[in-house]
């Protein structure tokens, strides 16, 4: 049986450890709406005296109520979402470009320029018709000039957004490995590393956004994270990313590994902004940059060889309408109407040949008939129809990434939602903890009130 002192330790353990638990349901109540802030459980245990079959209570800490599982479904959530929306964002930058409804579109050019051809087939002989063609010429070399410099543009703004999101990476790894440190120096020396771990959590959340994120405790003990199949941290060590361009212009993504020279890991790259930028930048625009400069290169070479076959009021022939690169990379940002021909209205070969001066007008024909001829993707579209294959191509590739941005954030909301239902913050039920500890304390202050009148009678009586 216990004494009636023993129960005064009883009793002020009891004290305690339920005002601890209260201040660990204070705090729960605090952070109700801080952001990574988990949830945390005090955790109460008997405490033996002596030899006896009875004991106290006592507080040996606290634990954070969370699932290593659901946060490491919570990283890869975040980092598919981030990827899909970064990708969307950066397609819909461009998208304008290719809206044609408005009549001011390269399709629109397009039919204009072979429009001018016919006009010119029916009116060889008319110097404002003359003019006209050579104009439309160099509204259509303008507008797919414009075009290609805008994507080529966003890709550069693109390269200089990857490297910003690099360089956050590499800091945000420095800071996660100094976490690591602090972590261990706590936790080895009794301390309580919660809040640590909360804003360590928090750090692998946003670094998630940016980069596919895998963590995983090694054999010591230590948190390990990888990033693009490279381990970025372990335990108090990070290493750091970077950006350098390929002979295509792609980015590729580098690993630092000591003193040795870094590892490329760009195909390891699966998700987060990093991610996205690359392949809206490199898969998406490069496709849409290629499919342009084939439309500029084939329609060049198609109107400047019907064109050279012709003769202008001069009598001379062989000249093209067009200036263009030799090859097809580059077309689109070098198309343009050739230097012979501007302000050279009568340099345009509207006759097949000197004989049908100053009237001829069957090259002009034959240049107008382009349109429905099969010049360009190899010979097996026209250029209206290639011009239809890029836009449409476009459309496919945004509203892809549109769809996967839905649906990536769907995913992401789920893991969240089951995330918050495991480690996050319940008013109700912490107010009910907040009764359970308030009760235990009031009945502990009881038993230690109802002991000391004990005493008290227990000295009258021997005093007596």
């Amino acid at each position: 049986m216990a004494s009636l002192s023993q129960l005064l330790y009883t009793a002020r353990d009891a004290l305690s450890a339920q005002s601890y638990g209260l201040g660990v349901a204070g705090q729960n109540v605090a952070n109700a709406n801080t952001p990574g802030y988990v949830r945390r459980e005090a955790i109460l245990q008997n405490v033996v005296l002596g030899t006896q079959t009875y004991g106290g209570v006592e507080a040996v800490g606290i634990r954070r109520a969370t699932d290593q599982y659901l946060d490491r479904r919570v990283f890869a959530a975040s980092s598919l979402a981030s990827a899909a929306n970064e990708r969307d964002g950066q397609l819909g930058k461009i998208e304008p470009l290719f809206n044609d409804f408005a009549g001011t579109g390269l399709s629109d050019a397009l039919d204009k320029l072979f429009g001018a051809f016919s006009s010119v087939a029916a009116n060889p002989s008319d110097p404002t018709t003359r003019i006209n063609v050579l104009q439309r010429a160099e509204q259509v070399s303008a507008h797919i000039r414009q075009v290609a410099d805008t994507i080529a543009s966003a890709r550069e703004e693109q390269l200089s957004r990857g490297r910003a999101v690099v360089d956050d990476i590499n800091q945000k790894a420095s800071q996660i490995a100094e976490l690591n440190r602090q972590i261990a120096v706590a936790e080895a020396s009794g301390g309580d590393a919660a809040d640590l771990r909360d804003r360590l959590n928090q750090m692998l959340l946003g670094l998630s956004t940016q980069v596919d994120v895998r963590t995983f405790t090694n054999s010591d003990g230590g948190l390990v994270v990888q990033a693009a199949g490279t381990t970025l941290v372990e335990g108090d060590n990070a290493r750091s990313l970077s950006i350098d361009l390929a002979a295509n212009g792609n980015m590729r993504l580098f690993a630092s590994s000591g003193s040795g020279p870094p590892t490329e890991i760009t195909k390891y790259l699966t998700g987060g902004t990093l991610a996205g930028i690359r392949e809206a930048r490199d898969v998406d625009l490069a496709a849409t940059t290629q499919k342009l400069d084939q439309l500029a290169f084939d329609l060049a070479t198609a109107v400047n060889s019907q064109h050279a076959a012709g003769v202008g009021l001069d009598g001379v022939s062989g000249r093209p309408l067009f200036a263009i690169t030799a090859t097809v990379q580059g077309a689109a940002r070098a198309i343009q109407l050739d230097s012979q021909m501007v302000g050279q209205p009568d340099r345009f070969a509207a006759a097949a040949n000197v004989a049908e001066l100053p009237g001829g007008s069957d090259n002009a024909a034959l240049l107008s008939a382009l349109s429905i001829s099969k010049t360009a993707s190899g010979g097996t579209r026209t250029i209206s129809e290639a011009y239809s294959d890029i836009v449409g191509d476009f459309g496919m590739r945004k509203a892809s990434a549109a769809s996967e941005g839905q649906l990536r954030q769907g995913v992401l909301s789920q893991v969240e939602a089951l995330r918050e239902s495991e480690s996050g913050v319940s008013l109700d039920e912490e107010m009910i903890s907040l009764t359970r500890y308030q009760r235990a304390y009031e009945a502990s202050a009881k038993v230690i009130s109802t002991v000391d009148e004990l005493l008290r009678e227990l000295i009258a009586r021997v005093g007596s």
